[in-house]
């Protein structure tokens, strides 16, 4: 399917290897885990056959992304026109299709990684900490998506926020190249 074979089963692929990746997977943990993901992995999920097709599905039907060059296009436009009202969710939406696009085959992690950390250095630019951000993250999932509502992304947050390993652990400002 995948124009870098992701198709494979790749156990591990999407395993953060640094910090500055685990922080890039930080930015969109509670749409990880309000999709039925997880926020320990790049993308939300594991690198499997059956993952990469249930995200290629999404990408396509959300997003209009069907391979390489159309993800490229709409990272670009979401890092060129990230709205005055949801832009933590839109450098959020950024990071979450790279990590997503690495699952579906469309991105190398290598670019996944170059084009997530481009979106997660304006987050880091517009706001001073974790709680900042997430509080405008869930304004903005709340007005950006078909939910509207608050509370779900509230519920989702509340499953990392005290883990051992929750990206909150992570300084704010983590470099992230």
């Amino acid at each position: 399917m995948g124009l870098f074979g992701g198709n494979k089963e790749e156990a591990g692929a999407t395993l953060p290897v640094s910090d500055a990746e685990r922080w890039i997977a930080g930015t969109y943990a509670v749409w990880s885990e309000y999709c039925g993901g997880s926020y320990r992995y790049l993308g939300g999920y594991e690198k499997t056959k059956s993952n990469a097709k249930m995200i290629a599905r999404v990408l396509r039907q959300d997003w209009m992304i069907k391979d390489h060059d159309s993800g490229v296009e709409m990272v670009e436009y979401l890092l060129k026109n990230a709205g005055p009202e949801n832009i933590a969710f839109d450098y959020a939406c950024a990071c979450n299709m790279c990590g997503r696009m690495f699952i579906a085959g469309y991105f190398t992690r290598e670019e996944s990684i170059r084009y997530a950390a481009m979106a997660a250095e304006q987050i880091q630019r517009l706001y001073s900490s974790w709680e900042e951000y997430f509080q405008a993250y869930i304004e903005g999932a709340a007005g950006g998506s078909n939910v509207k509502e608050r509370e779900p992304f509230e519920a989702a947050y509340l499953q990392f926020k005290n883990a051992a390993d929750s990206p909150l652990l992570l300084n704010w400002n983590t470099a992230l190249r």
